[in-house]
């Protein structure tokens, strides 16, 4: 492959991973700088269950009462145990079922914007999403690859970018030992 044609797909694989690095990277350092993501969470009812009810049944319950609550209201999947289940995707607003002495609360859950992009960044956004973030990390590694090739296969960066490679993985053993 030509010099030209690498430089042609670096800048398109770069073009296309920037607005998504740039949208993970701001999520996770607002986790990291600020703390936990706010939502908002409101009980919306209280129904009796019989003691050790299991996974299967609670589903099936949660998903009747869902449909009464909210008929309008669309999830992909729920995920959980036997004692408590949560509607996903959780990037929009989603419910909660939780089981204790005989009685279920289901809860509505409202997330701010930073815990919407949050939950997002952590793969909880709606099934169809996964695989598209798993060809964008994919985009991003074709960009660092190609870029890290372009650097070495010059002989004017050559030493920078073996600098700079090995910066990055000083930095990242250190933080990893920490």
């Amino acid at each position: 492959m030509n010099r030209m044609t690498l430089i042609k797909l670096h800048l398109y694989f770069s073009g296309i991973a920037l607005v998504f690095l740039s949208l993970m990277t701001f999520s996770g350092s607002m986790h990291l700088l600020l703390g936990d993501e706010t939502e908002v969470v409101n009980e919306v009812k209280t129904i009796a269950v019989e003691e050790g009810i299991d996974k299967e049944a609670l589903s099936k319950l949660f998903e009747a009462e869902l449909a009464k609550i909210d008929s309008d209201y669309k999830f992909g999947y729920l995920k959980g145990s036997a004692t408590s289940l949560v509607s996903r995707p959780t990037n929009r607003a989603y419910y909660t079922i939780k089981v204790s002495n005989g009685s279920a609360k289901i809860e509505k859950h409202e997330p701010s914007l930073r815990k919407r992009l949050m939950e997002f960044h952590m793969g909880h956004g709606a099934r169809a999403s996964r695989g598209a973030m798993g060809v964008l990390g994919l985009v991003v590694l074709a960009a660092t690859l190609t870029g890290l090739w372009l650097g070495w296969s010059s002989k004017q960066l050559r030493m920078m970018t073996i600098a700079t490679l090995t910066s990055g993985t000083v930095l990242f053993v250190i933080l990893f030992m920490l």
